[in-house]
């Protein structure tokens, strides 16, 4: 049964509309890169419409696998989209279609299957996707002969060309050794390049051949003189450095990587160091050398939101080297970010426990279990986590998040505290964490430590416009310091001038002063960035009372009851809705 009629055409709007499908061919490469999945428009036919035509025909497995896609079920739209090419196995688009989900859903042998068919059947037209699986297939196997052989028809365009001269450079090592470097590396920066992901490969090649002056060299060239290095480049140049003899300088590099953030893999690879060994290598194969490249070109894709093409390529590295824990966690991030909780943990609790990255990873899965309304689960996940590891804050801190977010403040508080705990002195970097504790003190009405808490996170970080605007906002309603209040306040605004939060804080510190006028010019802006906000269009209310404005003040005030306000606001709104608003409540 081929597609026909009002099939075809669901079939080719579908595509169009969404202009997301797995199934853009790379020559659209110059186009935005898919953020989803997505390849339907939604509201084509309800569940339970689809639910009764699947299995009844072509077009029935083809809508519910469409719906399942569009709710992010990768493997459920998978199996509906291979029933309908059981009936229609000539349609090209469609094997596409699902040799892309079981790439995507890392069924690999189906997805070489759907490969190799592809191949066969798209004789006058090359299917670049297909011919890059087919040619890693050969670099798993060994065969580096013949992934030039799989290479030949892809164009000199779009992501796969990107992915070409690495396979290319990987290939020619496998099969001449050290003796093929140059030639190696030439292939490397044939065609178009993605900068530093070319130049790190370049490094790595010329490490391999033991030329490490020349690949330590190569590595400055991509090292940033300020803020931290890739960790896989850091890795690679510590590396480097100790076979070169120099590991006191390697162990000062990585100290100094360290200081700018806790890396779980430099970490590591400080510990190997002191206890005698060397950092490692990120990979120390061919095929390991193009699965980084493949996980490197899938960052650069998620970095441009290309979700869709960022899980893809993050598969095609795990097909070659499946305990790559960065394509697994990026795998996870992704499905985690389009609310595929389900897929997500699948890629989280793939990261060996004996993995650096597992630590986070497992945070990650504990964020994924709260957003499935999971908590406790969650919160024994991180209780567990900071129990394991007492030396690290940061699931105490997602756990202090996490509870606050619940409005469990009690409970985040005493996260907070124990993390508070770990930290011998604090940096600038752990202002957040007095500020998130800070909060908690705030909503339990210990003002005292919420005001202690948030005067050291701005020691820490004088000009964070954050705790600037909740000092500050909390100073205005308590009636304390209103001039210093002001000037915060003052300062918050023109870091962040579209916030309508701090911009509200703002009106209401001149609303306390007395200054009506200039409260509703700061208010009525307020309310322009953050529409949706009660107290904001509450605060306006107030403000427009007291500049004579008073059927405009019931209608801000009426306005916010409807904007799901606190029970405590609701009271006190309804109240000036009857009577105005009165003196004493100024």
């Amino acid at each position: 049964m081929r597609f026909v009629g009002i099939f075809a055409f669901i079939f080719a709007i579908s595509v169009d509309i969404a202009g997301t499908s797995l199934a853009a061919s790379d020559e659209s490469a110059s186009q935005p890169v898919p953020e989803s999945m997505t390849i339907a428009g939604p509201g084509i036919v309800d569940e339970a419409k689809l639910v009764e035509a699947a299995g009844e025909s072509t077009l029935g497995d083809y809508l519910a696998g469409n719906f399942a896609l569009d709710a992010g079920n990768i493997k459920e739209a998978a199996t509906y989209f291979e029933k309908a090419l059981a009936d229609d196995p000539d349609n090209l688009e469609l094997r596409r279609q699902v040799f892309m989900l079981d790439l995507a859903d890392a069924r690999y042998a189906a997805a070489l299957d759907e490969a190799r068919a592809l191949k066969a059947q798209r004789a006058d037209e090359t299917n670049e996707d297909a011919q890059l699986l087919l040619a890693l297939e050969q670099a798993k196997a060994g065969a580096f002969d013949a992934v030039s052989g799989e290479l030949s028809d892809v164009g000199g365009q779009g992501i796969v060309a990107l992915a070409v001269p690495f396979l290319e450079a990987w290939s020619l090592v496998g099969i001449g050794g050290t003796d093929a470097i140059d030639e190696a590396i030439k292939a490397l920066h044939d065609g178009e390049s993605l900068g530093p992901l070319n130049e790190f490969h370049h490094a790595m090649l010329l490490a391999r051949a033991d030329r490490l002056t020349e690949s330590l060299a190569k590595l400055d060239e991509i090292i940033p003189d300020t803020g931290g290095a890739p960790v896989r480049v850091a890795q690679a140049y510590a590396d480097i450095l100790v076979r070169a003899g120099k590991a006191d300088e390697a162990q000062t590099f990585l100290n100094g990587q360290l200081e700018l953030g806790e890396r779980p893999v430099l970490r590591q690879a400080l510990i190997d160091m002191e206890s005698g060994g060397r950092p490692g290598l990120p990979f120390d194969d061919e095929a390991a050398g193009i699965a980084d490249a493949l996980l490197g070109i899938a960052e650069a894709l998620q970095r441009e939101r290309g979700s869709a093409r960022a899980i893809l390529y993050s598969r095609l590295a795990l097909y070659l080297r499946p305990d790559l824990a960065d394509a697994n966690l990026l795998v996870g991030d992704v499905l985690a970010s389009q609310d595929n909780w389900a897929a997500a943990i699948d890629a989280y609790r793939a990261i060996s426990d004996d993995s650096p990255l597992s630590y986070a990873a497992n945070v990650r899965r504990a964020q994924v279990l709260h957003s499935q309304e999971q908590q406790e689960q969650a919160f024994t996940l991180l209780s567990d986590l900071a129990d394991v590891r007492p030396e690290r804050t940061d699931a105490l801190i997602e756990l202090g998040n996490l509870l606050r977010r619940d409005e469990l403040y009690e409970r985040a508080e005493q996260a907070y505290s124990q993390a508070i705990e770990r930290i011998d002195a604090p940096q600038q970097e752990h202002w957040s964490l007095f500020y998130s504790r800070g909060i908690t003190y705030e909503r339990t009405k210990r003002w005292p430590e919420a005001e202690s808490d948030f005067l050291l996170a701005l020691e820490l970080e004088p000009e964070q416009p954050f705790v600037l605007n909740y000092l500050g906002y909390s100073w205005v309603d308590q009636g304390l310091n209103l001039d210093r209040a002001k000037e915060m306040l003052h300062r918050a605004v023109d870091a962040r001038p579209d916030d309508g939060f701090i911009v509200d804080s703002l009106g209401w510190v001149f609303y306390r002063l007395g200054d009506y006028e200039q409260a509703v010019e700061q208010l009525e802006r307020a309310v322009e960035l953050q529409p949706g906000d009660p107290v904001i269009n509450d605060h306006l209310g107030d403000a427009y009372w007291q500049v004579g404005r008073e059927r405009e003040a019931r209608f801000q005030w009426s306005r916010a009851l409807t904007l799901e306000p606190e029970e405590e606001l609701i009271a006190t709104i309804r109240e000036k809705l009857q009577s105005g608003l009165q003196d004493d409540r100024i």
